[in-house]
């Protein structure tokens, strides 16, 4: 009776990874559909509104940046959750500077493969987690320090690099 029930649970379990496979390769094939049939007009919208550095995380840190960009005469959004995330606008970076490592990583990496945010540039908080953050190909990865100023200067120089990328393009 138990090798019965056993065998109608794998049976369970393989249909539903057959089902769950389908409806990924259907999700895929349309959403690559979707995207080739984008209108001109959207497309040409968003390509024409300045591109922005969008910046998360509320602490001396990202006041700092956002006083900076002010400074450059720097378009920038601040999002305190994914949801705040315009998918109108055309963000050049996301500098994800919060204090929790758990939280930069998650907008980090849904705006870098769902937003295709071209760079982000993320603060790791606690270095026995730098080896999760390697795992992604952010452009940057700092390492917390209790020196603000160094890491406002790394991230300075990343604001600089992304205006000059942008002014090639």
């Amino acid at each position: 009776m138990a090798f019965i029930v056993v065998l109608i649970a794998i049976l369970i379990l393989l249909f539903g990874y057959y089902l769950m496979d389908q409806v990924d390769t259907f999700v895929e094939s349309h959403a690559q559909y979707a995207n080739e049939n984008l209108s001109d007009e959207y497309t040409n919208s968003r390509e024409m509104k300045e591109k922005v550095i969008l910046i998360y995380g509320d602490n001396e840190l990202s006041n700092r940046v956002k006083a900076y960009c002010d400074l450059q005469n720097e378009m920038w959004e601040f999002i305190t959750d994914i949801n705040d995330i315009n998918t109108e606008s055309n963000y050049k970076c996301l500098l994800a500077l919060s204090y929790n490592d758990v939280d930069n990583l998650m907008i980090s990496s849904v705006a870098f493969k769902i937003y295709s945010i071209p760079s982000v540039i993320v603060l790791c908080n606690n270095q026995s987690h730098l080896k999760i953050y390697n795992e992604f190909n952010f452009d940057e990865v700092l390492l917390y320090s209790d020196n603000i100023d160094r890491l406002f200067s790394a991230i300075k120089g990343w604001v600089e690099d992304a205006v000059k990328d942008q002014a090639k393009i």
